[in-house]
């Protein structure tokens, strides 16, 4: 049913998999990024920058691109608007004009605020810029489908593994941990040990997205995550397990929180599981294999 897909963001961490995955299925991909190594380098705010796919074939857009966590908000939280909820709409303002069949969005577990075994009927209660930000595109995709666009939202819980940013310090659960273990002796936690997410491996978050495409997902909202609770503790001490040193050698710190930070929350995947998606790889297996990846990229 469906050929040529453009994936917005497809140069960052969930992108790049992407990619990847859709290029061996034997799809036809178009990659739109900040990043230069895209095949169309521009920032997606800019409406104008869309002239530059007219002559491109797509029947689908993954639209993967934005603001990616809360902590960015605080500090730039122009960015939330800008690539968050006008990119987005910029996105779906194209995909009218060019006769898209589909848009398949990654929103984010943030629009839920705090809370348990979360289900997509659940009341909503976003708490920073960067949740706001991700609910209007679920919005702005739902009022977009009166043109005749189908839609396929997944609200993407913490996701981690091989080809994380390992540099930012602040996105990421599992990449924030690895680094400081993985570089030096000293951890610093941005809140309790007790915090926790409910955490996915890459191949199984790729595993879901790819699900968008069948017709079973139309006009629906999935949730991708393993329904596991998932403790930083528990995470710091699987690293330094890895890592091959005493637990005793590390200084772990409690830094303090920041506005809009959850304390924890997890997921109910039984919906994305009766399409016959589960999650393939346990949680030491996954962390096991970001922390390789970690060694070889920083050592």
């Amino acid at each position: 049913m469906y050929k040529n897909i453009l994936v917005t963001g497809g140069c960052g961490f969930i992108g790049t998999h992407l990619v990847k995955r859709l290029k061996s299925l034997g799809y036809n991909v178009t990659t739109v990024d900040l990043k230069t190594e895209a095949d169309y380098c521009f920032d997606i705010s800019d409406y104008d920058n869309f002239q530059q796919l007219l002559n491109t074939d797509i029947d689908v857009i993954y639209h993967i691109a934005g603001q990616s966590y809360g902590y960015k908000s605080l500090v730039e939280h122009e960015l939330d608007l800008d690539w968050n909820a006008k990119g987005t709409l910029n996105v779906c303002t194209f995909a009218k004009h060019k006769n898209v069949k589909k848009i398949i969005y990654t929103s984010t577990m943030a629009v839920y605020g705090e809370g348990d075994w979360l289900k997509e009927t659940d009341e909503l209660n976003p708490k920073s810029n960067y949740a706001i930000s991700k609910l209007y595109g679920e919005i702005c995709l739902k009022q977009f489908s009166q043109f005749g666009i189908d839609y396929t939202i997944f609200r993407v819980f913490p996701t981690y593994g091989p080809g994380q940013n390992l540099t930012n310090g602040r996105q990421g659960i599992a990449a924030v941990f690895v680094q400081q273990i993985v570089k030096g002796n000293k951890v610093d936690v941005t809140g309790p040990l007790n915090r926790y997410r409910d955490i996915t491996y890459i191949d199984d978050n790729i595993d879901a997205l790819i699900l968008g495409m069948d017709r079973r997902t139309s006009k629906e909202i999935y949730n991708v995550c393993t329904n596991t609770k998932t403790y930083v503790e528990d995470i710091i001490n699987k690293f330094i397990e890895y890592s091959g040193r005493n637990k005793n050698v590390f200084d772990i710190k409690n830094v303090g929180t920041h506005d809009g930070d959850q304390f924890g929350n997890t997921g109910d995947n039984t919906k994305l599981k009766k399409l016959g998606w589960n999650p393939k790889i346990d949680i030491d297996d996954g962390l096991k294999k970001l922390y390789e990846f970690a060694e070889e990229e920083l050592c």
